[in-house]
């Protein structure tokens, strides 16, 4: 029990004699790669081991090297011999967290350790849409462009049109954008994109422009296509049930035709019969 108190003690104290630097903090975009710095000795000519190491409730080992030609780290994780960074590609969401560096000085003796905290956030790839307002004027457009899935901060927006771009820029801290243009500005058919410029990133997206007139008349375009391919369809329909209906009528006759033939043919042949044996009897009662 004493032994265990001791070496709680000793571990309390090491601890707090080791040299901590204050944790820094980094903010990324999914995707991207970022670099986390770690405190390294002034003094090239000193050797030590370093080891990267995120927190959480099962501290990992990130990548560790001690002084040999190559570094033991986990896929996407490198290490820089030189200062230490440590470098993450394709970053996402779950590699947010805190991280420590800890550096050991092996030679020359005695051994110092010092230990450097890192604080990483990353965003989930934002996404940009661009949207088409309504507008009471068919010569002019308003436009609206959209960040979303970033924590609010500090975004540039500029614009272009078919590759121009165009004096209308604008900085926000709300993610968002407006652009209006009006004739001779814009005109059917053109590309008009929005960029938008963040920490760690960049993105844009586009919109062709039409006016009101030129998709009123694709509406009626549309709507006269399905109408008359209704009518086709109907048509074609009643044509195809009345052929049905005739070639059955057609049928049933024929039918019945052939019927009365066999039944007047029937009763022909009875009466003949009859006629002919008549005769044969009054024959035979004269003999007698």
């Amino acid at each position: 029990m004493f032994l265990k108190q001791v070496t709680n003690c000793l571990l309390f104290l090491t601890l707090i004699c080791l040299p901590h630097t204050d944790a820094e903090s980094f903010r990324a975009v999914e995707g991207a790669t970022v670099h986390l710095p770690c405190h390294s000795p002034p003094d090239d000519s000193v050797q030590v081991s370093v080891k990267w190491t995120k927190n959480s409730a099962t501290s990992k080992n990130i990548c560790e090297w001690t002084g040999s030609s190559s570094s033991n780290c986990i896929p996407r994780f490198t290490l820089n011999r030189t200062s230490f960074t440590l470098s993450i590609e394709n970053v996402q969401p779950s590699d947010s967290g805190n991280y420590s560096c800890k550096t050991t000085r092996l030679i020359p003796p005695p051994t110092f350790d010092n230990i450097s905290d890192v604080t990483l956030h990353v965003a989930a790839h934002p996404g940009l849409s661009l949207q088409l307002l309504n507008s009471s004027n068919d010569t002019c457009v308003h436009l609206l462009c959209s960040l979303e899935g970033l924590n609010p901060e500090l975004v540039n927006f500029t614009w272009s049109r078919e590759g121009q771009r165009l004096l209308h820029t604008s900085t926000s801290y709300d993610m968002k954008s407006e652009l209006h243009l009006c004739n001779p500005d814009w005109s059917d058919g053109d590309k008009i994109t929005c960029h938008a410029y963040y920490s760690n990133g960049q993105t844009q997206t586009s919109i062709k422009l039409a006016s009101q007139h030129a998709s009123d008349k694709a509406k009626q375009l549309i709507i006269i296509c399905s109408a008359a391919a209704g009518l086709i369809l109907c048509t074609i329909t009643i044509i195809v049930v009345l052929y049905k209906c005739r070639k059955r009528e057609e049928n049933g006759s024929t039918v019945f035709s052939n019927k009365v033939y066999e039944n007047f043919s029937f009763a022909m042949s009875h009466q003949n019969t009859q006629s002919i044996a008549k005769p044969q009897t009054e024959e035979c009662i004269y003999e007698n």
